[in-house]
């Protein structure tokens, strides 16, 4: 008596083939675990760009050649005199002042590129999931790996591009309070240890 065509193990092969590949097409789609962590970190983008944007940016360039004039002509004043200390807290408070001022209009410029380029990138990884795209605009194969790797390397792009749009607005705040008064105090005290008499 011969096995029926519906019961014959190549046959019950052949469907358990057809329903599993027809699970597995209605399963999620590959990277849609980083959604998540994608869409927060363009929140967090947002909403720290509109902080840093209310900041008064354009105001670092012209503090720190102020801070930069101001030094040198206290330091050409005070040529061969030789300070304590204490004497010298007003020159390395303004000194400080200047460092902090003097990357800042680069540091702007690289925000602003990489603003530009993070946000682009995380969007079009995320409509790529969404899609369910098989290749990038390059024509490179997307698959599990791909989205793993680029999904790392966006969120760390972008959480290393929020952290420096602190440090520019920390940097800015601290470089320009009172600078005209941290300079005043500074050209007052060398004023008045190149006046001082000399010692008989």
């Amino acid at each position: 008596m011969t096995q029926s065509a519906l019961t014959s193990p190549r046959t019950l092969m052949w469907c358990l083939m057809v329903l599993v590949t027809g699970l597995s097409s209605c399963g999620p789609k590959p990277g849609v675990e980083h959604l998540d962590a994608l869409q927060r970190t363009l929140a967090a983008l947002d909403s720290t760009e509109s902080i840093y944007r209310k900041a008064p940016l354009e105001s670092a360039a012209p503090a720190f050649a102020k801070a930069d004039s101001a030094l040198m002509a206290i330091e050409a004043q005070m040529v061969g005199l030789i300070v304590n200390l204490e004497q010298g807290k007003p020159f390395n408070t303004l000194d400080e002042r200047r460092r902090m001022l003097r990357r800042q209009p680069g540091r702007q410029r690289r925000i602003e590129q990489e603003l530009d380029r993070t946000r682009r990138q995380i969007g079009h990884l995320i409509e790529a999931i969404v899609d369910g795209a098989t290749v990038d605009a390059e024509g490179t194969p997307i698959d599990t790996a791909y989205l793993n790797k680029s999904a790392g390397d966006e969120l760390r792009i972008a959480g290393h591009l929020i952290e420096e749009m602190g440090i520019a607005l920390k940097f800015l705040e601290r470089g320009t309070l009172d600078l005209d008064g941290v300079i005043q105090a500074a050209d007052s005290a060398a004023r008045a240890l190149t006046t001082i008499p000399a010692q008989p």
